[in-house]
């Protein structure tokens, strides 16, 4: 019994790590700036009027986006008063401005003074290993101090790497996303300790379902274990349990990005020799 319980134990620390690790690596670019729009609307004082310069990044079309999105999100929330773009433009054009790293404090009072801007918002991004930094702050016109700062690591996603045009041509002439890097599939493996969640999530339903299967095969096992089969249960739980997550960690290493998993449902009416019956379709592709 007391073997029992450490086993457990074992277990739900390793499905706690797996929880944090996926949580620390699932921020998005999308999810970033959702998140940064949410922060500064909710720390800046209600109906503040904001000029949202940008965000910096050594690609055109990402930065464009990033601006874009921020300004959408925080303009949606409704707590803040934005500035249009067009008139913000005219002003950049006048001061000859031209975002491409970090805004100086004294650049940044003109900038909103001529706006009539209370706080003025800009941000960077940039490369870090496999990961990107996105660092965006609120500035103060006024007393020229930041009133809040939203930093994040931002993984790779199709959307970050069409913009960032990091796209490789496959042996089918098809544009296929870049592989995984070993990080990522390491990753995948500590997902993989929550019942096969990183499968799951990267398109690979089998090894999830087996991972899963296999988890409980290895929880049932345990659990009707009786005095006289404890130790041989026991052991083959131990080694059903070990090979599952060998397995977990192992299988990733294979992985490509280029699976991906659709399902599409459709419900509506279906003619019949009864008449018109509800109907439901679907359609599963891999």
């Amino acid at each position: 019994m007391k073997m029992r319980k450490i086993i457990f134990t074992f277990m739900f620390s390793l499905i706690g790590v797996a929880v944090s690790f996926s949580q620390a690596k699932d921020v998005t670019i999308d999810n970033a700036l959702t998140q940064a729009a949410e922060k500064f609307s909710s720390s800046l004082k209600n109906k503040t009027t904001v000029a949202i310069l940008g965000i910096s990044s050594s690609y055109n079309e990402l930065s464009e986006y990033m601006l874009g999105e921020l300004t959408t999100d925080i303009v949606q929330l409704r707590k803040l008063q934005v500035v249009t773009r067009a008139n913000l433009d005219v002003i950049k054009k006048e001061m000859n401005f031209q975002l491409s790293g970090e805004v100086s404090d004294e650049t940044m009072q003109q900038l909103g003074a001529k706006t009539g801007a209370q706080t003025v918002i800009s941000g960077t991004f940039k490369p870090l290993g496999t990961l990107y930094v996105l660092d965006i702050q609120a500035f103060d016109v006024t007393t020229a101090t930041i009133q809040d700062t939203y930093r994040v690591n931002v993984v790779s996603d199709e959307t970050l790497e069409l913009l960032t045009k990091k796209k490789i041509v496959g042996t089918s002439g098809k544009i296929q996303s870049n592989d995984y890097t070993a990080g990522e599939r390491l990753g995948i493996g500590f997902q993989n300790l929550l019942f096969g969640l990183g499968s799951y999530r990267t398109g690979h339903w089998g090894d999830g379902l087996f991972l899963t299967g296999s988890r409980l095969m290895g929880i049932l096992l345990l659990y009707t274990a009786t005095a006289d089969t404890a130790e041989d249960s026991l052991n083959l739980a131990m080694g059903w349990m070990c090979a599952s997550i060998a397995y977990g960690f192992v299988r990733p290493f294979f992985y490509h990005k280029n699976n991906s998993v659709n399902l599409s449902m459709n419900i509506g009416a279906i003619p019949t020799a009864h008449g018109v019956e509800p109907g439901v379709s679907y359609r599963l592709s891999w």
